[in-house]
Parts: structure tokens; C-alpha cells; sequence
């Protein structure tokens, strides 16, 4: 009985409980075609806000088709929309190199949102063929396995940013291959580097990561004792105006070398208004500078002697072919080459060598002259590349040669042409960076010398009758002077008369030098030439006669005719008397040959111009 009440009092819970039930769905069925109005109207704005997101965007299925797409996916693709509908899969637009990547991405998202991103980039291609980049969003849809999908198109954007990073590869190309260093660095004391290329390591022997923020080197460190003040005043004064600056100044590399840089740069304005960092670059100009260097030199060397063209050094003489010697002497001084003077015996070589060595750069070096015409033979390799103790009997100590002698300096090798041709081949191997072994001794040696010969033979004469091989020809004959004989400048005998008188001469013993005396000193013809013509006049103040090496002595102007210079009535000084005598022997050649001026320079052996200029100089005009 009990459990019939029981069951019977449950069966009216479950009927009181289907009452409240059917009132419930009283009510919904009440309220039903609101819900559905409701329904309708969201349904109707998700619609117009896919269709007006502004983004071209889709609904994607499980199995990759497309269940809806807007205006903008049509434009995008160039297929309509009952085209694309449940007709086609969102992966028939998509490139084929990112064809995997996108199913892949599909497939773990809906196995786990967190596998596959919701944003990326891929590439797309319309009905046209036309590709495209695209940035992508897709998320999937709550409580199903569709996603949706929105594309926008960034084309332009990666066509720019492709440029610009083509512009970038070429800028740092050509930052690489500039010759020099660009920089961007801090306004500091140190210079503390941003940024340098990497013709930092060209310039400074420093690579950029050891430069940039002081890792190694702070560049003002690199910055010469010397210059570095004034770099420094340089660039702050410029920045604190805000103008640019431009300078040159010294630099230490990392191998220690020193070299001259020049740079340009300008401070760059920080939105305060200060100068918060610097940018420019940075050049070595080192070889520039040393030519301008040598330049400056040569010019120094010019002006010195300008002030007296009628003396260069210890060399006399004003003659026209004597100003060309004088030009070829001061560009041979400023240069390392190879110099190879050509003359006949006294004509001064060894004095313009000795010139060439005291304006040079090596002139506090040594000067070895050497007489090639007086080596045996068989001494020749001991001579100028020395020896060893113990080389040969007799050799006691080590003894150094001409090379050893002449490092650093300038070895004068007179008399080249005597050099027979096994002595050349062992000149030449020094010559060409061979170096040279002392005899007796094992170790090579290099000469750090200047070669400066001298000969009174033709080279070139030598050469081609086999006296002499062409490529020590080539090796020695560089830069080549000539010097006239004295012959030749004749009007240059008043300059050296004076000279050698005023150094054998005295008061005392100053000789009287009469017209027939000149006229036989100007018309000799001086096979000796400049030496001769010292000892002619050395032995005339010591023996007051006139010794020629020659006893075959011109007369063609008569010089009997000429007043002597009477020294004890009328004291004369030797500069008036031989313009007299030169005035005097130009007039007499003028007269003999009918003031024909051609003529008269002909027999004086002097040029046309010569004779003007002497002409007016003597009022002959």
C-alpha cells in the first residue's frame, strides 16, 4: 500500500512538473515570432557588415569550400559570387609556392586554435593571372568548423618594401666599396661610433664591430698626438655654429701606420635643438698629401736657387743648357729613381750627383762614391757587396761593401761604362730586389740605396754594340741628365774665372788677366772642360803662364788689339773687366762678320737670342 502512495505521489510531481513545462512553452510559443523577427534582423546586420567590412572576406568550410564571400572578395578575384559559392575552395587562389603552408594551417586549426597562427602573409593570384600579396587574418567560427577569413592586399606595400630593401643592398654595397669610411657617431669627446662601413677596415685596419661603441678603439684615440686639439676644436666650433666641417689631419692605424685622412661631416639636430649625433666620412688621402709633400719641396728647392740662377749649389753657370740641368736636378731630387748623368770627363757629374743628394730626402744619409773604372775584377763582389771573416786569406775581420756602406744614402757609381758585363748581371739582381751575399757569408741582404751613375759614353751606343745589357740599360737609365761642355757655354767662362779665382787667389797674388789672356781662355776649346779650365787657372796664379792641355789654341778674334788691364794704375774688379773683354769680342766679331747677326752668334757659339740680350746688355744696339 505504501508503495502505491509513493507512486502515485511521484507521478504527481512529474505531472505538476509537466504543467510548468507546458506553461513554459506557452510562453515561447508566445514570444516565438519576436525571437525570430530578432534572429532575422542580426542575421540581416552581420550580413551588411560582411558585406561592408571594407576587407575582402570569406567563410570557410571544414572541407576548404567557400560558403559565402562579399563585394570585395569578387573585385579581389575577379569571379562573381554564385561563381565562387559552394563551388570553389578558398586554396583555388593561392599561389602554388604557398599551397601547402595554407592547407597545413587549415587542417591544425581545427584540430587546435593555438597550432596555427590566426595572422600571416601569402600570396594569391586572380582569374587574370594576376598575383598578389596578401595579409591574412582568419578566426575560426565559435561552435563549428568553419572560419572566416578576411585578405587584405598588400601588394603595393611589399613592392615597396622589396625596393627598399634593393635600395639598402645597393647603399650598403656601395658604402662597402667606397674608398673610405662612412660614419655615424656621438657628439662625445671620444667620437663613440654608431655606425661605420666596412671600408673601416680598408682605412683604419680596424674592423667595424672593433670601432663601433669603443669596443676596441675610440676613434679619437686614433686621432694623431699632434692633430688631435685641433680636430677637436675643429669639430665643435663647426657643430656649435651648425655648419658643416671639412679637414685633414693624421690618423694611427691598427698596424701602426701613419696616414693622412680627410674628412667631411655635419651635426645632426635632435628635436631638443641639440647636436646629438655627427655623420661623414672619412677618406685616406695619404699619397695626395705626399705629393703635395714633394711638391712644396721641389718648390722650396726652386725658390732657393731662383734668387741666384747664375749658381745652383756649388754648380756655376747661367748658360740656358746649364738652367735645363738645374730643372732636371731639383725633379730628380724630389724623386727615388734612378738618376744617370751623362758628360764628358770634367764636366762636373760627380758635383751634380753630390746636388741630387743634398736636396733629397736622404740627404742626411751617406753619399759613397764609387770609381767603377778602378775594380779589378775578381774584387768586384767584395768591393760592393763586402765580406766575411775568413771569406779568403787576408780577410781578418768582416769587412762591408759599397751597398753595405751606402744604405739608406746614395751610392754614385762614376764611370758606369766600365762595368763589364758580369759585373752588371751581379749589379742587376741587387737592382731588381734580388738582394746581394756578402762574399763568405750565407745571409742575403737587401740595399735600401739610391743608384746615381755617371759616364762620358753614349748607353745607348753601348747597348746596341753589346757593351752593355738592355735591361741593366733600362734599370740605370731612369732619369737621365746631360751636362754641355764647357765648349758650349762659353758665356758661362766670366762665372767660373771669378769662382776659381776668388778660392786660389788673394790679394797678394791676384794675377793680371790682360785682353790676350781672356781672348786665349774664351777661345780655347777645353777638352777638359770645367776641370781643365781649374787647373789652367790654378797653375796660372802659381806660375803666372798659361799651360793648356791643348797646344792647338784658337785666334780667330784678334786679341792683340785689346788694352791689358793695368791692375797697379787702374784696379779694376774681374766682373768689369770681363764684360769689357766680352763687349770688346763681340764687337770685333760683329764688325768681322758686317753686323750680321747669324753669323756672329755662329762663330761665337752662342745662340741668336744670346747675342741680343748680350748686345743690349753692352749698349751694341
Amino acid at each position: 500500500m505504501s508503495d502505491i502512495k509513493k507512486s502515485k505521489k511521484e507521478l504527481i510531481e512529474q505531472l505538476h512538473t509537466l504543467e510548468l513545462r507546458i506553461e513554459e512553452l506557452k510562453v515561447l510559443k508566445a514570444e516565438g515570432p519576436i525571437t525570430e523577427k530578432a534572429f532575422a534582423e542580426s542575421e540581416e546586420r552581420y550580413r551588411s557588415v560582411f558585406e561592408n567590412t571594407g576587407t575582402a572576406t570569406i567563410i570557410i568550410e571544414n572541407d576548404m569550400t567557400i560558403s559565402m564571400v562579399n563585394a570585395k572578395f569578387e573585385e579581389l578575384t575577379g569571379y562573381a559570387k554564385k561563381e565562387i559559392h559552394n563551388k570553389m575552395k578558398w586554396t583555388d587562389f593561392v599561389v602554388e609556392d604557398d599551397l601547402d603552408r595554407m592547407k597545413r594551417y587549415h587542417i591544425k586549426r581545427r584540430q587546435d586554435r593555438s597550432l596555427a597562427p590566426t595572422e600571416y602573409e601569402c600570396r594569391v593570384h586572380n582569374r587574370f593571372g594576376e598575383y598578389k600579396d596578401m595579409y591574412v587574418r582568419i578566426d575560426m567560427i565559435s561552435g563549428t568548423r568553419s572560419s572566416v577569413g578576411s585578405f587584405n592586399d598588400i601588394t603595393a606595400f611589399k613592392q615597396t618594401e622589396k625596393a627598399l630593401i634593393e635600395s639598402e643592398r645597393k647603399l650598403s654595397k656601395l658604402m662597402g666599396n667606397l674608398p673610405g669610411m662612412a660614419y655615424r657617431c656621438g657628439s662625445d669627446s671620444l667620437r663613440t661610433m654608431k655606425y661605420v662601413s666596412a671600408g673601416c677596415k680598408w682605412l683604419t685596419d680596424f674592423s667595424p664591430f672593433e670601432l663601433i661603441d669603443n669596443s676596441k678603439k675610440a676613434y679619437m684615440d686614433m686621432i694623431h698626438a699632434d692633430d688631435r686639439d685641433d680636430v677637436n676644436h675643429q669639430i665643435q666650433t663647426s657643430l656649435a655654429s651648425g655648419r658643416p666641417f671639412q679637414m685633414e689631419y693624421r690618423i694611427i692605424t691598427a698596424s701602426g701606420q701613419q696616414k693622412w685622412v680627410w674628412e667631411e661631416g655635419l651635426g645632426i639636430v635632435s628635436e631638443d635643438g641639440t647636436v646629438s649625433e655627427v655623420e661623414g666620412f672619412i677618406s685616406d688621402m695619404t699619397e695626395h698629401k705626399l705629393e703635395e709633400q714633394q711638391l712644396r719641396k721641389e718648390n722650396k728647392r726652386l725658390k732657393s736657387t731662383i734668387k741666384e740662377r747664375y749658381k745652383f749649389g756649388e754648380i756655376i753657370g747661367k748658360n740656358r743648357f746649364m738652367q735645363d740641368v738645374y730643372e732636371h736636378i731639383s725633379k730628380a731630387a724630389g724623386s727615388i729613381a734612378n738618376v744617370i748623368i751623362y758628360g764628358e770627363s770634367g764636366t762636373g757629374k760627380e758635383l751634380v750627383a753630390r746636388e741630387i743628394h743634398k736636396l733629397s730626402d736622404n740627404h742626411d744619409r751617406p753619399f759613397v762614391p764609387v770609381n767603377c773604372s778602378a775594380i779589378p775584377e775578381n774584387l768586384f763582389e767584395s768591393e760592393f757587396f763586402g765580406y766575411k771573416k775568413g771569406a779568403f786569406t787576408g780577410a781578418n775581420l768582416d769587412k762591408p761593401g759599397y751597398f753595405d756602406q751606402a744604405n739608406g744614402g746614395t751610392l754614385f757609381l762614376d764611370e758606369l761604362g766600365e762595368i763589364d758585363l758580369t759585373g752588371q748581371v751581379k749589379l742587376l739582381r741587387v737592382l731588381e730586389g734580388g738582394g746581394y751575399t756578402p762574399v763568405g757569408g750565407n745571409e742575403a741582404k737587401q740595399a735600401d740605396v739610391r743608384i746615381v751613375a755617371a759616364t762620358n759614353r753614349d748607353l745607348k751606343v753601348e747597348v746596341k754594340n753589346g757593351r752593355i745589357r738592355e735591361d741593366f740599360f733600362y734599370r740605370i737609365h731612369i732619369i737621365p741628365i746631360t751636362l754641355p761642355p764647357l765648349r758650349e757655354r762659353k758665356d758661362d767662362l766670366p762665372l767660373l774665372i771669378e769662382h776659381f779665382l776668388s778660392i786660389y787667389a788673394n790679394s797678394d797674388n791676384m794675377p793680371v788677366l790682360d785682353g790676350k789672356v781672356l781672348g786665349m781662355l774664351y777661345n780655347y776649346d777645353w777638352p777638359g772642360n770645367v776641370r781643365e779650365l781649374q787647373n789652367v787657372l790654378q797653375r796660372y796664379i802659381t806660375l803666372k803662364t798659361l799651360d793648356f792641355m791643348s797646344t792647338s789654341v784658337p785666334t780667330s778674334v784678334l786679341i792683340d788689339d785689346f788694352d791689358p788691364v793695368d791692375i797697379q794704375n787702374n784696379p779694376e774688379p774681374l766682373s768689369q773687366a770681363m764684360d769689357r773683354f766680352e763687349k770688346n769680342i763681340i764687337s770685333s766679331v760683329l764688325e768681322k762678320n758686317q753686323w750680321r747677326k747669324n753669323r756672329a752668334a755662329s762663330e761665337l757659339n752662342i745662340n741668336r737670342k744670346t747675342l741680343f740680350r748680350k748686345m743690349q746688355k753692352h749698349g751694341l744696339l
